[in-house]
């Protein structure tokens, strides 16, 4: 079976998996993915791009589920920022070295995404005025074209989530700035003592555990359907640059791949949709 065809079986599994669940079922729903699935099975023959020659999959279908989806959830740190949030906090706080170290090691498994937070954290032990200086002195770069893109799904009525395992206290700005509701935001939060020293995280937050964007996810999903119609359910699509995000989908119904950034290999080709401008899903 060759990659192609692999997707669309693939794509096929996530609507059935969808309409085998519980009373929460989507008549309404179901048919816009089915449709999906029969318009991305005619239109793949001769519209394959190659992802090593141009690092893109499949643009033409990721924008149509975004134009038929009800809620896009972002990742935040080299998706919807250029930067990652730890690393420039480090940096800023003097102890760069230490956590990119740590960080390598994290990645060879050795530990699990909690534990490696705590104690990239307890290497930092940021203050509550070294985080305020550090919004000052160095705030977050949008990514190009990341504001359109926003109003553009804005325009549409998109419900808009940002989902991060990094922190409330940097990323609340980029909402402000992108008109995202701070309540749509899923993030770790810094604890403080009365002193505004570094006192710890707050470990009940979805995003602060292994696997903890699927639980996001699905926080947003119940939270949505008991705003609605009896057996009807929204459509969701990540976006994301990184292993944590494509392992959000399932519960999320479909995975768009960023590379404007950063490109993740592992990212890269497992991803059914890839693209590297945010003008590319517009």
């Amino acid at each position: 079976m060759n990659r192609w065809n692999k997707s669309f079986v693939s794509l096929v599994a996530i609507a059935s998996s969808t309409s085998n669940g519980s009373n929460s079922l989507i008549p309404t729903v179901m048919p816009q993915i089915q449709s999906l699935v029969r318009n991305i099975n005619t239109s793949t023959t001769g519209s394959k791009v190659s992802a090593d020659s141009n690092k893109t999959k499949r643009i033409s279908d990721a924008k149509r589920i975004i134009q038929s989806s009800d809620i896009i959830c972002f990742d935040v740190d080299s998706t919807v920022i250029v930067e990652e949030g730890i690393d420039e906090l480090a940096e800023f706080c003097g102890k760069g070295e230490e956590v990119s170290n740590l960080t390598k090691e994290a990645m060879g498994g050795s530990m699990t995404f909690q534990e490696a937070l705590r104690r990239r954290l307890d290497i930092i032990k940021p203050t509550q005025s070294q985080i305020r200086q550090f919004l000052i002195e160095k705030p977050s770069t949008l990514s190009p074209h990341i504001k359109d893109f926003i109003d553009y799904l804005h325009s549409m009525n998109k419900k808009i989530y940002l989902i991060s395992g990094g922190f409330h206290s940097l990323i609340d700005p980029v909402c402000q700035e992108l008109g995202i509701p701070l309540t749509n935001l899923f993030a770790n939060k810094l604890l403080f003592d009365y002193n505004g020293n570094y006192a710890g995280f707050d470990t009940n937050q979805p995003t602060s555990r292994s696997g903890g964007k699927g639980d996001a996810i699905t926080h947003i999903r119940n939270f949505n359907k008991s705003q609605l119609i009896l057996n009807n359910q929204q459509v969701i699509v990540m976006i994301g640059d990184g292993i944590t995000d494509l392992e959000a989908c399932p519960p999320a119904n479909f995975f768009i791949g960023f590379g404007g950034n950063q490109v993740r290999e592992k990212v890269l080709l497992n991803s059914q949709y890839y693209v590297t401008d945010f003008t590319q899903l517009m």
